[in-house]
């Protein structure tokens, strides 16, 4: 017999678990990560914080695999892609990327940075305010990227900043705002896409220091939607296909039936917004009353409440009525004197071969901005940057 410790492997190892073998008895045995055998052919590597961008498993002597990092992460020679080489000791080198880091940028001298860091990483926020009674012009806020800081941070200036004239017209598309002949600085203008047309950019326009910033463009959404989605107890009103981006249909509910949900439902770039449902009306769930509701004989979180009741509440120190609706079970809004922290993204990025984009206004948490590529360049991974937790999110590449 033979045992498996009569024999050594330079950087390989048996794949076998048995410990003696009898004779003539044939076994394998495998290769380290990053080795081959005489025959000079490799493995797939082991990826560290990559991805490949083919699907090979097995390649030969002098065959290249390239490999980018994931978001967030660079190789070692700092690029967000790379290529290792099949040779006769191996693979050339490992496909390994590192975390991404943020040095402080160069920075007005009357501008003071919030938090006070050496590095950053990806995702990091960095928050800017003016010193000395100075405006601010541009940004108040910048986000660390994968491919660097973006947008650019702001200046302050001791002068009085410049008013602008109307806003620019929107090819395909309008403002939402009352036309004036003057901006004051910082003023916000929105716009919307005519019917059929689908925005890419920011929605939002600002005046700064005299110069609006970038427009958004209104391009024609080819994709059509397919056949309405049916709901139980429920019917849709008449319409005719196709159904183009931006067209809305109805439903209505059948007699002894309630709708919950949006009445309207509509295309967008090929899909059917979500539809209502009808629930039986007299299943519909009551709403438990809270402390926060005006006594009413009893007190009122003792009392439960039909589906649509309205009610009015005040919080202590506070002069203003708040008001929420039970929709089948659930106060919307929810019954609550704690002040929400809506939190906001700085504004959205230059995401590079990206269509210009330069905005200073913030977003609100769940907001999103379609990304166009400039001509010639092919969008990767999501067409949306979604403002979550106070950055943006699904940031795309143009290639």
């Amino acid at each position: 017999t033979c045992s498996k410790y009569d024999i050594s492997i330079e950087n390989g190892f048996l794949s076998e678990s048995a410990f003696t073998y009898s004779l003539n008895k044939q076994t394998e045995y495998k290769c380290k990560p990053g080795y081959v055998t005489a025959d000079e052919s490799c493995d797939r590597p082991v990826f560290e914080k990559a991805r490949a961008k083919s699907d090979g498993t097995w390649f030969r002597l002098n065959d290249r695999l390239d490999y980018e990092c994931l978001d967030g992460y660079e190789n070692r020679e700092g690029h967000t892609a790379g290529s290792i080489v099949c040779g006769q000791d191996g693979w050339s080198d490992k496909a390994a990327c590192y975390e991404r880091e943020c040095s402080v940028p160069e920075i007005d001298t009357y501008l003071d940075a919030h938090p006070r860091k050496e590095t950053f990483k990806v995702g990091d926020v960095l928050k800017f305010s003016c010193s000395q009674g100075r405006i601010m012009v541009g940004a108040d806020s910048v986000q660390c990227y994968h491919f660097g800081w973006s947008p650019k941070p702001p200046t302050c200036k001791v002068r009085k900043v410049k008013s602008c004239a109307p806003p620019p017209q929107l090819l395909n598309g309008k403002g939402k705002e009352i036309h004036k002949e003057e901006y004051a600085h910082n003023e916000v203008v929105e716009y919307a896409c005519n019917p059929r047309f689908l925005m890419k950019g920011s929605h939002k326009i600002q005046c700064v220091d005299g110069e609006w910033t970038a427009l958004p463009v209104c391009i024609e959404e080819e994709r059509t939607c397919g056949d309405i989605p049916d709901i139980d107890h429920g019917d849709v009103k008449p319409s005719v296909p196709p159904y183009q981006h931006g067209d809305s249909v109805e439903f209505s509910c059948r007699e002894a039936f309630t709708m919950i949900g949006p009445r309207f439902i509509t295309c967008i770039s090929g899909e059917w917004t979500q539809p209502p449902q009808c629930i039986a009306t007299d299943e519909l769930k009551k709403c438990k009353g809270s402390i926060l509701f005006p006594t009413e004989g009893k007190p009122s979180y003792k009392i439960e409440y039909d589906h649509n009741t309205n009610k009015s509440y005040q919080c202590r120190g506070k002069s203003e009525l708040k008001h929420s609706i039970c929709i089948n079970g659930e106060w919307d809004p929810k019954v609550t004197c704690k002040e929400a922290q809506i939190q906001q993204c700085p504004p959205p990025p230059q995401i590079p071969n990206a269509r210009d984009m330069t905005t200073t206004v913030k977003y609100q948490d769940g907001e999103k901005i379609s990304i166009l590529c400039k001509e010639n360049y092919l969008i990767q991974n999501a067409e949306d940057i979604v403002c979550k937790d106070g950055r943006w999110q699904s940031i795309p590449h143009c290639t």
